[in-house]
């Protein structure tokens, strides 16, 4: 079964969502609309995230009535904390995504491994994403 984008783009975000480790309120969801207007502001303290789902090449996966297709992709959580201020909770963070997501399955989509990726400095803050690679169908 070739699984359609919306749905895959509706399970991941809903996993997100059931995320635990931290307020909904710190994590900017790609073009999600923000009550009130504007845009998503990082928070003066503490961490925060940014949820995005990347596609790679989808692949033929059989045929039945009709082909079917593989979706392959990654969801990238970039990690934000502001400089000078540790890396114990922005490791903690990514420790506790990685833990939530990988091996994960919902019917025909599923999570596998989780990846930190350092990405250290960039102005005012200091970054780490977890990269985690899923298949769809």
């Amino acid at each position: 079964m070739t699984v359609p984008f919306e749905t895959v783009r509706k399970t991941l975000t809903a996993r997100m969502a059931s995320f635990t480790g931290i307020e909904q309120s710190r994590i900017e969801y790609a073009n999600s609309p923000i009550p009130g207007g504007g845009v998503f502001k990082p928070p003066t303290t503490g961490v925060w995230c940014a949820f995005e789902i990347l596609y790679a090449t989808a692949s033929f996966a059989g045929m039945a009535d009709k082909p079917h297709y593989r979706r392959p992709g990654q969801v990238v959580i970039q990690c934000f904390c502001r400089r000078s201020t540790g890396l114990s909770a922005l490791n903690k963070l990514a420790d506790a995504l990685s833990d939530h997501f990988q091996s994960w399955q919902d019917g025909h989509i599923e999570c596998l491994e989780a990846s930190p990726q350092v990405v250290g400095d960039f102005e005012d803050y200091y970054q780490i994403n977890v990269n985690v690679r899923f298949r769809a169908g």
